[in-house]
């Protein structure tokens, strides 16, 4: 029962915004009583949190492979390719994203659910330390990848939050452009 709440709650919120999300609806979505929610949770954020971890788990594995298949392309590619990626992702779940962005605590938990930061974090170290010589040699591969991971994720976040201030192709252009700039020879 507690597994069927909780799909059928994470289902929802790919199309409904969290806050505009009410147990009535998973119940009648889910085709069990509003009463029988109520014996698992206590109350709606508490469901929520619970679809948000499926959700972080279940999405997790593909984002996860995406990332592996660009690791060892070259640097500007593999960058690139990663931005993509991270902006695809993003503007999938803005709503979720938005909700996540007004409850940092729950930030937290989609990350330890979904290991995506410890990942792409790990993957970009590997890459940049397999790439060193093409990389600006001022920094450690894991400093570069830490760099490269939270400009990139800080700025897409913010971009979701902002309602979009510049075009999306500016928002890549400018991510893509920045990023180039850990690369050796690139003055930016």
């Amino acid at each position: 029962m507690v597994a069927k709440i909780v799909t059928t709650a994470a289902d929802l919120l790919r199309t409904t915004e969290p806050d505009r999300l009410t147990t009535n609806a998973i119940a009648e979505k889910a085709g069990v009583s509003k009463g029988s929610i109520y014996q698992y949770f206590s109350n709606k954020e508490e469901i929520i949190d619970a679809a948000i971890e499926r959700l972080a788990a279940d999405q997790a594995p593909a984002i996860e492979d995406m990332l592996r298949s660009v690791t060892m392309h070259e640097p500007e590619e593999a960058m690139q390719a990663s931005i993509d990626i991270l902006i695809e992702f993003t503007l999938a779940n803005r709503t979720l994203i938005r909700y996540l962005a007004q409850r940092p605590e729950r930030v937290r938990a989609f990350d330890i659910v979904s290991g995506l930061s410890a990942t792409l974090l790990a993957m970009t170290t590997l890459h940049m330390g397999h790439y060193r010589d093409q990389y600006r040699n001022e920094l450690s591969p894991r400093a570069l990848a830490w760099l490269f991971f939270n400009m990139a994720v800080a700025t897409t976040l913010r971009y979701v939050e902002s309602d979009d201030p510049i075009s999306l192709e500016e928002l890549r252009s400018g991510l893509k452009f920045a990023s180039s700039g850990l690369l050796a020879g690139r003055t930016g």
